[in-house]
């Protein structure tokens, strides 16, 4: 065992079951559920059974914890599902020996060291391990059982997992004692009891802090730590509320709800994210939590923040969906840009595009969101829409939108003025990209279309339906280089991708030419009813150099497609 301590962090490595042993532990009060599924609590069993049988130690991570009451209860960060599936492991073969073998004290140990202890202030027994308000009571009537008292009923999904959990539990035991005759079962299970407490083990980590413990979870975890963060931030604004937790509740509940419309995992953590850099300026992915306990302090303040965000996930998703009642009375042309900037979802414009439905007229804030979908198309073509300064610089043009120093398209074409590639830039970008998604090459080669006629609006979605128009790769993806005499391995891998071999073609009995030769292919092209498909007919040999030229041409017209 190894302890140790580093910048106000205490770690110590021991047995999952000495955690709860040495411990008394509690999940926040408005913490997630319990959330393993059958499956999960399996896997954890069956690793467990071929390390022991292997004699071998079997490390299960690291439990992320928060020091209270003066270091006598620790509150889980990360650990809920393991440490709870590990005391109903331990609670399964305490009903084991209570049903079929004389072993009391056995018994009493695994009640009094790693399930409960006495708690001599309060003058009654306490659980070693208490879950969320939703979860703890069942939990506990679930692990008090004892004999065959029927389990008690669940009324959440959660408690039917634990219900799941303990039913593999006891299958458990049932396969530890599977090899054993009668008079060596106590034994069988006494060496679980010891492998659990000493060989199955993690790193107790405890945190000064909530922020450290969830800077430290990030260090540890990728998968789960988006979820963590926003589990922290609930419990943090239910605590600040006391009087009004009820009204918390309701409100986190209401916003939830409202999130779970956007068909994305990280929707919580993201929409708290992008919400406080409209309102409170440019927040990073790890500081969320920081800055709502820098920002929210208090029943009052709380109340009124969880009010915000209640109001502001309306908003939110409405800006997913542009046939949402939040966009009548806007311009048609305003409803197509947001369809756009969906297409391409650029996450450091999420903050703005709130801010703009928020704070500005809805013909306002349909001429910026025509304005963005150029913006966004720009910093695409030149690659730089993840750029830290660029993300910092659209954060900063959310926060004077929302609190009212920006108020038109102007004022806002001005402040991201430094990050917006200019026309040659741009110009210069476009003659040499690649596209990989098909659906963004579909939409250039539309928008160029329509802007070599001279139409209005040129960036404008029209008809994308890729089962009505098909992208051609003039140049195949999978061509028998003898049939394409310019192109080796080399020029293939760098030209396939490039906008000049890119063409529309509607979908037609006739129309899909594969992996033909350019000469077979070419006939096809010139009935098209595509200006920049139709030209490529005129093209008597293709090669990089006919792609690089092609491009070219297309170069010269993104500024009227996508014009600043």
């Amino acid at each position: 065992m190894s302890n140790g301590a580093q910048k106000g962090f205490d770690f110590q490595s021991l047995g999952i079951a000495s955690v709860l042993k040495l411990h008394k532990l509690a999940i926040p009060p408005h913490q997630r559920e319990y959330a393993w599924d059958a499956d999960q609590v399996g896997q954890l069993y069956t690793d467990l059974q071929q390390a022991k049988s292997e004699n071998n130690d079997y490390f299960l991570g690291t439990i992320v914890t928060i020091p209270t009451d003066n270091d006598k209860t620790l509150e889980i960060v990360d650990g809920q599902q393991r440490l709870t599936t590990t005391a109903i492991l331990l609670a399964a073969i305490r009903d084991y020996l209570l049903e079929n073998e004389d072993a009391s004290i056995v018994v009493e140990s695994i009640e009094n060291e790693f399930l409960s202890t006495i708690d001599r202030s309060m003058g009654q027994r306490v659980a070693r391990l208490k879950l969320n308000v939703d979860d703890n009571a069942f939990f506990q009537d679930l692990i008090g059982q004892r004999g065959t008292i029927l389990p008690p009923v669940p009324s959440r999904e959660s408690h039917q997992r634990l219900i799941e959990a303990s039913k593999v539990a006891r299958e458990m035991v049932q396969r530890i004692l599977a090899p054993f005759g009668a008079p060596h079962r106590v034994d069988a299970l006494n060496e679980w009891l010891e492998f659990v407490e000493h060989n199955a083990t993690v790193v107790l980590l405890k945190a000064p802090d909530g922020a450290q413990a969830f800077r430290m979870f990030e260090t540890l975890n990728d998968r789960g730590l988006k979820t963590s963060q926003v589990d922290l931030v609930k419990s943090y604004l239910f605590g600040q509320a006391h009087r009004r937790i009820g009204e918390a509740q309701a409100k986190w509940s209401s916003m939830r709800n409202m999130l779970e419309e956007i068909e994305d995992e990280d929707r919580g953590i993201n929409f708290l994210r992008h919400a406080l850099i409209a309102t409170r300026g440019f927040t990073r992915a790890d500081e969320v939590y920081s800055t709502v306990q820098k920002h929210v302090r208090g029943e009052t303040n709380s109340a009124a923040f969880l009010s915000d965000l209640e109001a502001l996930s309306r908003i939110y998703v409405a800006t997913f969906r542009a046939e949402a009642e939040q966009w009548n009375g806007y311009p048609p042309a305003a409803i197509q840009a947001l369809r756009v900037l969906n297409k391409f979802d650029i996450k450091p414009l999420r903050p703005l595009i709130l801010a703009l439905a928020k704070a500005l007229s809805p013909v306002e804030a349909g001429a910026a969101y025509q304005y963005l979908v150029s913006l966004s198309v720009r910093l695409l073509v030149a690659s730089t829409t993840r750029s830290g300064s660029i993300e910092e610089s659209i954060a900063a043009a959310a926060l004077e939108v929302f609190t009212g120093k920006i108020t038109d398209t102007k004022g806002l074409k001005e402040k991201l003025l430094r990050i917006t590639p200019d026309d040659r830039a741009f110009s210069e970008a476009f003659a040499t990209i690649t596209v990989s998604k098909p659906d963004y090459a579909r939409y250039y080669l539309r928008t160029l279309e329509r802007a070599l006629a001279d139409e209005k609006e040129p960036w404008t979605l029209l008809n994308e339906d890729p089962t009505q128009i098909t992208l051609e790769h003039i140049f195949p993806k999978t061509p028998d280089l003898c049939d394409w005499p310019k192109f080796d391995a080399d020029t293939a891998a760098r030209y396939l991708r490039r906008m000049g071999n890119l063409c529309l073609m509607q979908k037609t009995p006739n129309s899909n030419a594969g992996n033909d030769k350019f000469e077979i292919k070419r006939p096809l092209y010139k009935d098209s009813p595509y200006a920049w498909t139709n030209g490529v007919f005129e093209v008597e040999e293709w090669s990089p150099k006919a792609i690089e030229e092609r491009q070219a041409l297309m170069a010269q017209i993104v500024t009227k497609g996508w014009p600043i």
